[in-house]
């Protein structure tokens, strides 16, 4: 699950039900993956008698080391493939962040309405997702990615437009994360049909709101 990416163009719970699905799906591979460490496990056990038998009766070693020679060769063979296609992990932060927002928003877009966007697990440190490069004091290179990881649009019930980008960015350096960030930007644009912005008076901002740049020039 950590490699997964979705296009999202579907109503939340459709959503919801394919993220579900994956999830048992990597945990099935888990299972499977268990099971296969177990086996060349055993393999390997397993082999260890016909080598003593060569041993104790002093045969050649072709009699029953044979066997337990191909028996490790199998484990061998089978640990190898387990190393290459790795562990499947069941969950991770990222993956519960998503479905938790969803689930969130999901009684605010409606029956029919539509989430757009894209999940994006694959991992920030790709060349498409530098958008900096720079050097240390010391002349060592360091390079920035950012990589937004969950961006959708959604129509909501009451008409208003919403957009959301959770966004991690890293800072790297000699080959090893000196920084990283979570950020999150979220934009709303109204329903003029059922809301009005208004600009703040100077007693308000002064009095009620922090120090912060506002700008409802083309939504909030």
């Amino acid at each position: 699950m950590s490699k997964l990416y979705l296009t999202l163009n579907e109503n939340p719970q459709v959503i919801l039900d394919v993220m579900s699905n994956v999830e048992q799906q990597a945990q099935k591979a888990r299972g499977s993956w268990n099971r296969g460490c177990l086996v060349a496990l055993g393999l390997l056990v397993l082999g260890l008698p016909f080598f003593f038998l060569d041993m104790v009766m002093e045969y050649n070693c072709l009699t029953f080391s044979l066997v337990g020679g191909i028996l490790w060769v199998a484990a061998f063979i089978l640990g190898l493939r387990l190393l290459i296609t790795g562990r499947a992990k069941v969950g991770s932060p990222q993956f519960s962040a998503a479905r938790t927002i969803i689930e969130t928003l999901k009684d605010d877009i409606g029956k029919k309405g539509r989430l757009i966007g894209w999940l994006d697990l694959t991992g920030p440190r790709q060349k498409s997702k530098i958008f900096r490069r720079g050097r240390t004091s010391s002349g060592k290179s360091k390079i920035y990615y950012r990589d937004p990881w969950l961006q959708v649009k959604t129509k909501l019930v009451d008409g208003n437009l919403l957009r959301l980008t959770l966004m991690e960015q890293l800072k790297v350096k000699k080959g090893y994360v000196a920084a990283r960030e979570q950020r999150l930007k979220a934009r709303i644009v109204v329903n003029p049909d059922l809301y009005r912005i208004r600009a703040f008076s100077q007693q308000e901002i002064q009095a009620n709101l922090p120090l912060a740049r506002l700008d409802v020039q083309e939504g909030i």
